[in-house]
């Protein structure tokens, strides 16, 4: 799967009214590619004690 881009994710979010710099887009996805990492980690985690 291919990762979304910080100028996809800056022309979306201004689709919605958001302005934020480019440079800001790159921390909010990395902020929600930690986030998704988490939450899979911890599925996982849930799957294999069950």
């Amino acid at each position: 799967m291919e990762k979304l881009k910080p100028e996809k994710a800056l022309e979306m979010l201004r689709k919605k009214g958001v302005d934020i710099s480019l440079e800001q887009a790159v921390q909010v996805l990395e902020l929600l590619r930690k986030f998704a990492n988490i939450m899979v980690s911890q599925y996982l985690d849930s799957q294999r004690r069950a």
